[in-house]
């Protein structure tokens, strides 16, 4: 992997992680459009690239966070609310936690085994009926909107729910899943924006420390480092302003130009399956190599997970 290619990968995550379009298609399109495989696209690499928009979120939503965390050791002392909306969502975010906990350790392998270029496209045809489901119905609940200070139990396990579901099938876009269904259980949807962040947070985080063990004992040479770096960095970075643009643009707008990307990418996908030959991955086994089968480390050595 060159310099050029771990800075590429490092902006496609940091953009496409907070941007409803799916950062694992994506970076599925990427190994498969600049020919890396597997063996190249190494578990540590993946691993600064997921901590690097973790750390993103944390910086980007700093305020909350130190909101919610303050709320909850002022909740644990029996001390009334000073911030609602922190402690309002404290429960909300311990609850929609739990699907995407149990869907990582139960199920994320069975499903990654069933990936390929045409069930990533129908996934993001499916994503592009939601978003569009979802803004239909919150424009005939107009005026109803509810905002974090009213979050409560059940829209936390519904948005879970969403995470889940999204961290299963490529294509459906965990912040475009969750962002959607807060829509569709009336919240304000910049807020409902807001809750996704801070949800995607304890996920991101747990499988980033789970694989820095990883990283810690593949004893990666100094060369390879500085590639994890750059990736790091670079999806840091841009994960950063992606977080705050995203925030600003559904203030005033809503997800259907991310729902016809999704439609007209999604479309693609599913004829390339068709037609094989129509892009320039695609071919008679289907394009590249799924970009989840394990993967070896950067050093030589047996492929770990």
């Amino acid at each position: 992997m060159s310099v050029l290619i771990a800075l590429i990968l490092g902006v496609i995550q940091g953009l496409t992680e907070f941007v409803p379009v799916s950062s694992t298609a994506h970076l599925y399109l990427a190994q498969a459009l600049l020919g890396i495989r597997n063996d190249q696209f190494a578990l540590s690499f993946d691993i600064a690239l997921h901590l690097g928009t973790a750390l993103a979120l944390v910086v980007a939503t700093r305020r909350e966070l130190l909101a919610v965390l303050t709320e909850a050791a002022r909740w644990s002392r029996g001390q009334p609310a000073r911030d609602r909306a922190g402690r309002a969502v404290i429960l909300p975010l311990l609850i929609g936690t739990l699907p995407g906990v149990f869907a990582g350790l139960f199920l994320l392998k069975k499903f990654e085994e069933m990936r390929s270029v045409g069930v990533i496209g129908a996934s993001m045809l499916i994503a592009c009926g939601y978003f569009f489901l979802a803004e239909s119905v919150a424009e005939r609940r107009r005026g109803t909107e509810r905002t974090l200070d009213d979050l409560d139990l059940p829209d936390g396990f519904w948005i879970g729910l969403a995470q889940a579901a999204a961290g299963l099938m490529a294509g459906f876009s965990r912040s475009g899943f969750t962002i959607a269904t807060g829509k569709l259980r009336r919240i304000d949807r910049q807020d409902a924006a807001r809750f996704s962040f801070l949800l995607a947070l304890p996920i991101i985080l747990g499988a980033g420390l789970k694989a820095l063990l990883d990283l810690r004992r593949s004893g990666s040479p100094k060369e390879n480092a500085g590639l994890v770096g750059i990736g790091f960095v670079a999806s840091a970075l841009v994960g950063y302003f992606a977080i705050r643009a995203m925030l600003r643009f559904v203030k005033a707008h809503s997800l259907r130009p991310f729902g016809i990307y999704l439609g007209v990418l999604g479309s693609l996908l599913v004829l390339s399956v068709v037609f094989p030959g129509l892009l320039p991955f695609s071919g008679p086994q289907g394009g590249a190599p799924h970009p989840d089968a394990p993967r070896p480390s950067i050093t030589a050595g047996p492929a770990r997970r």
